[in-house]
C-alpha cells in the first residue's frame, strides 16, 4: 500500500530533493534512486556533504546535477503598491510588466536575486529523526520545512516516521529503494 503511494507522490512530484544517511548502504541506495528519478525527467537535487573515496565513482558529473532556480524580482511594498504584473515574449526579448497603482519605482528600489525552487517531495533514505540529524542542514536549506517527506528506512524501532509516506521494512535498503524502483517504471 505505502509502495503506490510513494509511487503516486512521486509520480506527482517535478522537484525533487534527496537526502540520505552517511552509511554506505544509504548513500549507494540514494543514487540508484538519484539515476532513476532523473530518467524519469526531475529535477533531481542530491544534498549530501561528501560521499566517501570508495563511492565516488558512483558519483553524477556537475554537467548532471542540475540546481533549478527561480529568478526573482523584489519590488518592496512601501515603494510602490503593484496592481498588475505581466509580460510580453517575443524572439527578441522578454519583458516583464508592473502597473503601479501608487508610488514610484526607481532602479535602486529593485532587487534581483535567485531563489531555490521549493521541492515537491523530499525523499530520505536511512534517516531515523528528520530534525535531529538534518538540523544544521534544515536551517541552511529553510525552504525544505514544508515539503512532503517520503521516508524511506530499514529500522522500525529507532525510525520516527516524520514521513507524509514512510516505507519501513526490516530489509536491506537497497532491497526498499529496488522495489520502489521497479514499481516506478
Amino acid at each position: 500500500m505505502e509502495n503506490q503511494e510513494a509511487k503516486n507522490l512521486i509520480a506527482n512530484s517535478k522537484n525533487v530533493y534527496l537526502i540520505a544517511s552517511e552509511e554506505p548502504e544509504a548513500i549507494t541506495a540514494v543514487l540508484a534512486l538519484f539515476y532513476t528519478l532523473k530518467e524519469l525527467g526531475k529535477n533531481v537535487n542530491l544534498l549530501m556533504d561528501t560521499l566517501p573515496e570508495n563511492l565516488k565513482f558512483l558519483s553524477p558529473s556537475l554537467d548532471f546535477i542540475s540546481y533549478p532556480k527561480n529568478f526573482v524580482i523584489s519590488v518592496p511594498n512601501n515603494v510602490a503598491k503593484i496592481s498588475q504584473v505581466y509580460y510580453e515574449k517575443n524572439d527578441d526579448a522578454l519583458k516583464v510588466h508592473l502597473t503601479l497603482e501608487s508610488g514610484n519605482i526607481k532602479k535602486d528600489n529593485i532587487a534581483f536575486y535567485f531563489s531555490e525552487a521549493k521541492p515537491d517531495l523530499i525523499i530520505t533514505v536511512g534517516i531515523k529523526n528528520y530534525v535531529k540529524e538534518l538540523s544544521e542542514k534544515l536551517n541552511s536549506f529553510g525552504f525544505l520545512l514544508d515539503s512532503p517527506v517520503l521516508n524511506i528506512d530499514n529500522n522500525s524501532q529507532e525510525n520516527q516516521k516524520f514521513g507524509k509516506i514512510n516505507l519501513i521494512e526490516g530489509t536491506p535498503l537497497l532491497e526498499i529503494i529496488m522495489k520502489l524502483i521497479i514499481n516506478l517504471h
